[in-house]
């Protein structure tokens, strides 16, 4: 059941918000964690078996740690996470790796494993993370384990963060969860950025996808260097603008319901280097991987060579946690070494260029990389690559797809309106807010609030309807 959908619209959010708000206050925290469990088992019956089954055994073994002596706390903790990662590992690698393993094999005629495709849990990846933040807070006594298993049950399955997140840190739910901040105010706030985060996904992610989809799925003999680049292009609109809109949604709802979710996005392709890149985008997985891998394996305190290490391994983590193929990781790596060139010499080379110059040159090596990322393999992404910069070829491809077959006037206008938004200069925009807020009444700009909204929702939903269902990329992830 995802968010872009006329059941979750309009029958599950409805019936669980008033629900949610109906309920004396004792009765909101299991009555929320049903609907949680209920909007996750209509989408993974699987993933919801495996949740129930790892919060108890999480719940019950971060309160042997908080007690136990400090031997006993690091094997208690040693066992917490190799048990999470091994069931992460079993659902969401073991197809690739035993593919891999049997490829393998034939290549020496030698006899293949046996071997059922294992089920993926949705939003697997995104539980575990939290389930390892926890265990390693409370070893680490930055918080006291959950009071009761319905609160930490709720943290790790509150329906809108379960299967994409934001990562969201035990200690800042904590106190919500057992009192939600239910407000006018927070409704309405998290009712307009709710709307916005659909708009996002429907009016602006989807509309992409259907020309990125049918570009890389093209023949390389029919793919144009014209081609090539609309469909990256229009990539990197839709997984941002998917990714965001999705994090929009679930702040919103979060609001809605009183609790506090944290930005996850900030303007990413708006960017001047690799290193800014990711202050911006995923914001919550970033910090995820820098307080649990990277300061853990030492940061930038044990000289410049385990820096670059500790760098290196992050982002070939980073590659590898998005999914078990080999372009995730290629992907990894490529963001690591650009990453390890600016922390080496790049960034003070090119401290005085001109900020749109920066961007650009972010942008189009965001471009390649998110070529890597796309692909079904490594070398169609290195083809792709290859027809984007085969500037010969420009003019000699007798494509056998029309330009007006993959987009039309709407999708057109879609990709501008998508550009304007993405790269429109911050200093400008700023001002322009500045001028708005201090020459608009309050009460109009809650009216404008309003009826943008509305609007957007509006035109959310004549397109939901028009259109097939499209799931969210990083469902998968």
């Amino acid at each position: 059941m995802g968010f872009s959908t006329v059941t979750f619209l309009f029958y599950f959010l409805p019936l669980a918000l008033l629900i949610f708000y109906l309920s004396p206050g004792k009765a909101r925290v299991p009555l929320l964690l049903l609907s949680s469990y209920v909007f996750y088992l209509w989408g993974s019956p699987t993933g919801a078996a495996v949740l129930l089954l790892g919060t108890i055994f999480d719940y019950l073994l971060s309160k042997a740690i908080r007690g136990a002596e400090r031997n006993k706390k690091k094997a208690l903790l040693a066992i917490s996470i190799t048990v999470n990662i091994a069931v992460l590992f079993y659902y969401k690698y073991m197809n690739f790796f035993i593919g891999e393993i049997n490829r393998a094999l034939k290549n020496f005629d030698l006899t293949t494993i046996h071997w059922a495709a294992v089920i993926f849990p949705v939003g697997i990846s995104f539980i575990t993370f939290h389930k390892i933040s926890y265990l390693v807070d409370v070893y680490y006594s930055r918080v006291e384990p959950a009071k009761s298993f319905t609160a930490y049950a709720l943290y790790l399955a509150m329906f809108p963060k379960l299967t994409q997140g934001p990562i969201v840190r035990y200690h800042t739910m904590a106190e919500q969860i057992m009192k939600p901040e239910i407000t006018l105010d927070n409704i309405f706030e998290g009712s307009i950025r709710f709307c916005t985060g659909l708009a996002k996904k429907v009016l602006i992610a989807d509309p992409m996808s259907m020309v990125a989809n049918p570009i890389f799925s093209m023949n390389i003999s029919s793919l144009t260097v014209g081609y090539a680049w609309l469909g990256i292009i229009c990539y990197t609109i839709q997984i941002y603008f998917d990714f965001s809109g999705y994090s929009d949604m679930a702040i919103g709802i979060g609001r809605m319901l009183g609790f506090t979710i944290p930005e996850n996005f900030n303007r990413p392709y708006y960017s001047q280097s690799f290193t800014e890149h990711w202050r911006r985008w995923h914001i919550t997985l970033g910090a995820f991987f820098r307080e649990y891998l990277y300061i853990p394996l030492g940061g930038n305190r044990t000289g410049k060579i385990k820096t670059y290490r500790n760098l290196w391994i992050v982002f070939i983590v980073t590659g590898f946690w998005h999914g078990a193929n080999w372009t995730y990781i290629v992907w990894g790596f490529y963001h690591g070494f650009f990453i390890f060139i600016e922390r080496l010499f790049l960034l003070d080379k090119t401290k005085r260029w001109p900020a749109p110059v920066k961007i650009m040159i972010f942008y189009l090596l965001l471009c390649i990389g998110f070529v890597i990322f796309r692909s079904d393999n490594i070398s169609a992404a290195f083809c792709y690559i290859g027809r984007m910069f085969d500037f010969t070829a420009i003019g000699a491809i007798p494509s056998t797809v029309l330009w007006a077959n993959l987009i039309g006037n709407r999708e057109l206008f879609v990709l501008a309106t998508s550009l304007v938004i993405t790269f429109f200069p911050q200093p400008i925009f700023d001002s322009l807010r500045s001028v708005f807020m201090s020459r608009v009444r309050p009460g109009g700009i809650t009216m404008l609030k309003i009826v943008t909204s509305s609007l957007l929702f509006v035109l959310s939903l004549i397109s939901l309807i028009n259109n097939s269902f499209s799931p969210f990329i990083y469902f998968r992830f």
